[in-house]
């Protein structure tokens, strides 16, 4: 295969201006971009620019993969829309990193050791930008996502650790974490966490996203004073990015005493539990898939034993046709009449009808060399 390399950009809170989308365009021979996307892949070469700088200075998204694997998904956000401490509680060694800047932030998920999927998977920033309205909203799912997946990384998903080696940060599972969005779906695609696991972790996520009680901005409003309420109104004339996420934020975090029920915090599970339960339940499904698979092939193989002489006038009417299609089809019903006459233990009948059977058929060569191919007696 070939060498691909896509880089993706997006912006959310405002389009590029004509002068920015003109330095944009200079960044390389090939990309395609508008005031809202720019797109650049690669069949050779690469991206001379630092992608995450791009980022700050035009987007607000950025997604990077290529057939090798390496993804890399990252966001701008307003200064002061995250918390400070949006990542403090997660063990993300470097493949999660939270950057303070003066006018934005930068939250970037790049895991470049990280092999490609076994089969060729696309992925587009448009099914991943949600992410980005998600966190601001304090739906932390997709760092879990994103923990998981460095866990994974560190400590393998097959194998066994001892928990003592590398418990030192647990997050707390996400509530609604068994009801993840097509965004945090598609991140555990792009980050390939298996679905065991995400099914391990699920089962101790409690609760839910919704909040207990509706935001009452109105009555909030009133008690925020003048010269703040003035500092609004001209940030707003403004138009500064984010600022109705920072005006809801600290609405919210002046009134969560007086109106809000707090969260409770969720269930810290170590990585360890959670691989240990991931295998377990992806044992009890194989085992479920081969328990299924094989009652539908003793359904099949009863049908087929109650059927025999239906089976035995098709193969009959089959070879009647000298065309190596029904030739096929004959010695297809007869593999099947074999197999149900082994299930049931009659074996031995099988093979004396057909010994019978393929004595008036001896000098049709094609046909006899497709019963010899899957192994038939002949006389």
């Amino acid at each position: 295969m070939s060498e691909y390399q896509r880089y993706e950009f997006m912006t959310i809170d405002r389009p590029l201006t004509r002068v920015q989308l003109d330095e944009v365009n200079k960044l390389s021979s090939h990309i395609e971009a508008s005031s809202t996307h720019a797109l650049i892949e690669y069949h050779w070469g690469d991206f001379k620019h630092d992608p995450i700088k791009v980022l700050r200075e035009f987007f607000d998204g950025f997604l990077y993969w290529a057939n090798w694997g390496s993804p890399e998904l990252a966001f701008r956000f307003p200064h002061g829309v995250l918390p400070a401490d949006l990542i403090d509680d997660y063990d993300f060694d470097d493949f999660v990193t939270f950057t303070k800047h003066k006018e934005y932030d930068i939250l970037d998920i790049h895991f470049r050791e990280m092999e490609g999927p076994d089969e060729w998977m696309e992925f587009e920033l448009g099914s991943l930008i949600p992410i980005r309205d998600e966190l601001m909203e304090g739906d932390l799912r997709a760092l879990y996502v994103a923990w998981l997946a460095s866990q994974s990384m560190m400590f393998g998903y097959e194998e066994d650790q001892e928990e003592e080696d590398y418990e030192i940060i647990v997050p707390p599972v996400p509530p609604d974490f068994g009801k993840l969005t097509k965004a945090q779906q598609a991140l555990t695609k792009l980050l390939q966490v298996p679905d065991d696991l995400l099914l391990a972790a699920s089962r101790h996520s409690s609760g839910t996203m919704q909040s207990t009680q509706k935001d009452d901005f109105a009555a909030w409003v009133e008690l925020l004073p003048m010269d703040r309420k003035n500092e609004y109104l001209l940030r707003l004339a403004h138009n500064e990015p984010g600022l109705s996420r920072l005006f809801v934020r600290e609405l919210r975090e002046l009134n969560r005493d007086r109106d809000r029920v707090r969260t409770s915090t969720g269930e810290r599970v170590t990585y360890a539990t959670l691989n240990s339960e991931s295998k377990n339940i992806k044992a009890r499904r194989e085992r479920e898939k081969r328990e299924g698979e094989r009652a539908e092939r003793l359904q099949r193989l009863q049908y087929i034993h109650d059927h025999q002489e239906q089976y035995w006038f098709q193969i009959n009417q089959a070879v009647e046709h000298t065309v190596g299609a029904r030739y096929d089809d004959a010695v297809r019903d007869l593999v099947d009449l074999r197999e149900a006459a082994n299930q049931f233990n009659e074996t031995r009948g099988f093979q004396e009808r057909f010994r019978t059977w393929v004595e008036s058929y001896r000098r049709r060569p094609g046909l006899i060399e497709r019963l010899r191919r899957h192994q038939f007696v002949l006389p």
